[in-house]
């Protein structure tokens, strides 16, 4: 099923982020000559929950849009230098392989994809662009009704949007060869800033370290967003493709003997390739009393890795290259609806929200094994999948007594699957179908002074990944129920604090196995823990702190897993600290003279192997300084500040350089993460008449004259 064929896109994606519209838990008032609906942040559904927003997302050393992800609290990304495929995810000790965990929106738009080859639920954010990510919102844990597949540690949303209309060009040049433009625009009229409604366009292209992770990539996003008296709409496009080197993951015993990190293995390097083309859309209505929305979206995606990483292994008694080629070919469309009214059941502020939709997904995906030369060897997979998602829910937000609410309700998804698998049994299709109920609830108890006591259960699922599926098998959902209790408090606009413990008890792990090249079943696992974070803004200054520990074990054994060792690669303990200062240094020729510092720290430790011991601990600086002056900007970013020499992914599985009969086994494995790096970035930002004179007003804290 191809965009082409979806009519209905301009009304897409309904409800998690959407349709919050005026869903604080009061009821929606009647239409009056002078009420406009507006899009409404929503309430807390864990004391966790946190929201990036543009200021700090702006003046933090941001490259990427992996990089804007990196503030979020908890969020450990890993791979980033392999920037052709999703990058490996880690949130409250998930490892989330290309994010199998935590499902993730470009604003309207899903970016899950289901039973994608590598790992069910893969979602590569790479297309955004940073300048377009207004806001990242996080929901850690699946305590909402409205969170469905892959949300098992938690959902996370990206609201889309400039940072302020009028016209924008960025060029930039960097360490690695690096190169990137960025041109943008949004409008205004009659006064009105409409940044929500933007084009933008990104191209960039690099050697990378070694020259063995060169690659391009190029992105457009647009959106459109109306409001009305009545109605709120927004509609959003986005296309990317990119195409990066593999150079292969290098003996860790070599490394640190000394061995250039940055060599590709074998001298061969691979290569990976994505192509994204995504849209949608959401229509949200004053109806009466009520809100009602209509949404849709449709999406095409294709993955295409080649990767040698053992070298030789044994198949069939006999030795053959580990070259392989992974392609997976897929399109979703899926329809939302949703209609929120106040019911004043134990008092007038009570309201209940009722929801639905479907999914469909059709996969075509292949698995190669190839000789020295590129030619095919044998195939080892060759599927084509159709699943379909057909979900309803129901929710309420109830206040019992004075200081009190409860938010919660049920959600049931219907999973079907039609599996052709060629390799296995050439042109018999196996079918499976089931239902998953999960329940949510939270009660959020205020206790004066801005503080918040919140304390929530919910359950959650990750759909299978398909060519697992029997004949007739009922579908086996992976589910998770999960527990939090803590505190928020929130003074102004000065002070937002929250801490937490929780608990996560999940019914099968998926664990990346190196010999398949994707995630593999591993045993029930459980994991328990604490967060803490804090942000501070006052005037120019703004600073942000989280920690989060985390002890993931196995709760059962396999052949593979002992019961009551940790879940590997997901690190217990992630740290984040930004901090940032900007404002006025004076002025040049009648013009104000801006200028801004941000820092970022990033760490983690604890990150078990499967061998049982713990991966190298990490801890990353970047800085960001910039001088602006009218509608020009200079900026310096750094990554890596101090150079230091640490291991953005370590895998542990066997490799056979020398084709050995009996080859040696398993053995750490690493991707080593870049050097310092520098980009010098100018930036132009051009508005019309009106919209120079607020800035100039801005410039001078709203004094100007006319």
């Amino acid at each position: 099923m191809r965009l082409a064929r979806v009519a209905f896109a301009p009304f897409a994606v309904l409800g998690l982020v959407t349709a919050r519209a005026g869903a604080q838990g009061y009821p929606p008032k009647p239409p009056e000559e002078d009420v406009v609906q507006v899009r409404a942040r929503p309430p807390a559904r864990s004391a966790s929950d946190h929201v990036v927003d543009a200021t700090q997302i702006e003046n933090a050393p941001v490259v990427s849009s992996l990089d804007a992800v990196q503030l979020v609290p908890g969020v450990v990304i890993s791979d980033r230098g392999l920037p052709g495929r999703a990058p490996r995810l880690s949130l409250r000790g998930f490892e989330g392989t290309s994010g199998q965990d935590v499902e993730l929106w470009a604003g309207p738009i899903p970016l899950n994809q289901v039973s994608h080859l590598r790992a069910p639920g893969y979602a590569d954010m790479r297309l955004l662009m940073p300048e377009v990510i207004k806001e990242i919102q996080l929901q850690n844990g699946p305590y909402d009704p409205r969170q469905g597949d892959s949300a098992i540690a938690g959902t996370m949303r990206t609201t889309l949007g400039l940072e302020r209309p009028g016209f924008w060009g960025k060029g930039s040049l960097g360490s690695f060869g690096s190169r990137r433009v960025f041109l943008a625009f949004a409008p205004e009229a009659n006064g009105e800033e409409r940044s929500d409604t933007f084009a933008a366009f990104a191209s960039d292209t690099t050697d990378g370290p070694g020259g063995t992770r060169a690659g391009e990539r190029s992105s457009f996003v647009g959106q459109f967003a109306e409001q009305g008296r009545n109605v709120v709409f927004r509609g959003t496009v986005a296309l990317g493709a990119a195409r990066f080197g593999f150079p292969g993951y290098l003996p860790q015993g070599d490394v640190e003997r000394g061995a250039y990190p940055f060599a590709a293995t074998s001298g061969r390097v691979g290569r990976d390739r994505t192509t994204q083309a995504l849209i949608g859309g959401d229509v949200i209505f004053s109806v009466g009393e009520g809100t009602l929305g209509i949404a849709g979206f449709a999406g095409s995606t294709k993955t295409s890795f080649r990767q040698d990483l053992a070298a030789w292994v044994s198949e069939s008694g006999a030795l053959v290259p580990d070259d392989r080629e992974q392609v997976n070919d897929a399109s979703m469309a899926g329809v939302n609806a949703f209609f929120r009214h106040g019911i004043p059941l134990v008092s007038k502020r009570d309201a209940v929200e009722v929801g639905g939709g479907a999914r469909l997904d059709t996969i075509e995906q292949r698995d190669t094994r190839l000789l020295a030369d590129g030619t095919r060897l044998a195939t080892l997979s060759d599927a084509s999948i159709q699943a379909m998602d057909i979900t309803g829910y129901a929710d309420g937000s109830f206040y019992p007594v004075d200081r009190v609410v409860v938010r919660g309700g049920t959600r049931l998804d219907a999973l079907s699957y039609a599996v052709q698998d060629r390799v296995r049994n050439e042109g018999v299709e196996r079918t499976s179908q089931g239902f998953n109920l999960g329940n949510k609830g939270v009660v959020d108890v205020a206790t004066g002074r801005g503080v918040h006591v919140v304390g929530g259960y919910g359950e959650g699922f990750r759909s299978p990944q398909a060519r697992e599926l029997a004949e007739g098998e009922r579908t086996p959902f992976v589910k998770v129920r999960s527990t939090e209790l803590g505190l928020r408090f929130k003074a102004g606009r000065t002070l937002f604090a929250s801490a937490a413990a929780f608990g996560s008890w999940l019914s099968q792990e998926r664990v990346f196995d190196a010999a398949t090249r994707g995630t593999a079943p591993a045993p029930p696992s459980r994991r328990l823990g604490a967060t803490g974070s804090a942000v501070v803004r006052e005037g120019p200054f703004g600073s942000s702190f989280a920690v989060t520990y985390t002890d993931a074990r196995f709760t059962d054994a396999s052949d593979v897993f002992q019961e009551g060792s940790r879940v590997p690669y997901a690190p217990a303990f992630v740290l984040r600290e930004d901090a940032f200062v900007t404002g006025r240094l004076g002025s040049l020729a009648g013009r104000a003279l801006r200028g801004r510092i941000g820092v970022g720290l990033e760490g983690f430790a604890g990150r078990p192997l499967p061998s049982g011991e713990s991966g190298k601990n990490l801890l990353l600086v970047d800085a960001v300084a910039a001088l602006g002056w009218r509608e020009v900007e200079l900026s310096v970013n750094a990554t890596n500040l101090f150079g230091v020499r640490a291991y953005d992914t370590q895998l542990v599985y066997a490799t056979n350089p020398l084709a050995s009969a009996a080859p040696p086994p398993p053995s750490g494995n690493v991707l080593v993460t870049a050097p310092t790096a520098v980009f010098l970035t100018l930036q132009i930002h051009l508005r019309g008449a009106d919209g120079r004179k607020r800035e100039r007003c801005a410039e001078y804290e709203g004094t100007c004259s006319e």
